[in-house]
């Protein structure tokens, strides 16, 4: 059974307090920014020129949710979208590291408070970043928001730690808190970002230094075995297959073979149009891979 933060009377109370909080005319008007941002995130490819996005377009996506999100703290959606967008921005279309850093340390800040504001709505007493990941999942249930939120939330948070410059030992609680929002995912809903919870953690486990008492956790087949899950949600992931043909070039040498398939199999793709800009990378990252892994 899902546990709720409130019953009986006390959740009477809290949903009159709600709806005092935000009024009919401000709920109205956080649903319309929230679409208004959603079509300009739709729209997030015009002007794009390879894999880098014109500013204007992701900006509007940005000034929409921004706007829903102060009309409306509470709104979960216009959160983790916000944060998708902030991701997306940083990536694709800003140059400066240090206009990124002071990008994601914002999104981090934003992150920040909306887990806060479900371990307060979920009664997650303890602390999202406390508890197993099966009981954060189990007391949740079936919120399709909250895994939306952990996988943007985890890709501010990262980003951020990798944009600040600190050096592994001082960013190994950030390293952890991926992997609890990448598991939480994964038992809350593995198809969120086609298999985005076993990518993230694959990507954890490719990536993060083994360091004894500090991130002993990570394992490289581990790595492998969850970029292959992320493949059976969405087997026509590109990011998911170049990090996969990563992990097999650097842990399994005599797979190799099979990772320079999966470059080549890049290669002959088209970008997805609903991830044009963000495929169009893959594919130019892929032809740098696959010429240094041929010579």
């Amino acid at each position: 059974m899902v546990r709720r933060y409130c019953r009986g009377p006390l959740l009477i109370i809290y949903m009159a307090w709600a709806l005092i909080a935000v009024p009919g005319w401000a709920l109205a008007a956080t649903a319309d920014d929230v679409a208004e941002g959603d079509l300009a995130w739709a729209q997030r490819a015009q002007g794009q020129r390879g894999s880098r996005a014109a500013a204007e377009p992701i900006q509007n996506a940005i000034d929409a949710y921004t706007r829903a999100l102060e009309a409306d703290p509470e709104n979960l959606d216009a959160r983790w979208k916000l944060l998708r967008a902030f991701y997306f921005k940083g990536e694709f279309a800003l140059d400066n590291d240090q206009e990124r850093l002071a990008l994601y340390k914002t999104g981090r800040e934003i992150a920040e408070t909306g887990t806060l504001q479900i371990e307060s709505t979920y009664g997650l007493g303890k602390g999202m970043f406390n508890m197993q990941p099966f009981e954060v999942a189990n007391t949740i249930g079936d919120q399709p928001a909250v895994a939306e939120f952990c996988f943007w939330a985890a890709a501010n948070w990262g980003l951020w730690g990798q944009y600040s410059g600190k050096i592994i030992s001082a960013l190994t609680g950030l390293v952890n808190r991926l992997r609890q929002f990448a598991e939480i995912m994964v038992l809350m809903d593995e198809s969120v970002e086609n298999g985005g919870g076993h990518r993230l953690l694959g990507r954890l486990h490719t990536r993060v230094p083994r360091i004894p008492f500090m991130t002993w956790w990570v394992d490289r087949d581990l790595a492998i075995s969850e970029l292959r899950l992320s493949l059976q949600v969405d087997p026509d992931s590109l990011l998911s297959k170049i990090f996969l043909a990563e992990a097999l070039l650097k842990f399994r040498p005599e797979d190799k073979p099979e990772a320079l398939n999966l470059l080549r199999e890049i290669l002959e793709s088209d970008p997805h149009l609903d991830r044009l800009v963000e495929d169009t990378r893959v594919i130019e990252d892929t032809r740098e891979l696959l010429a240094a892994n041929l010579q």
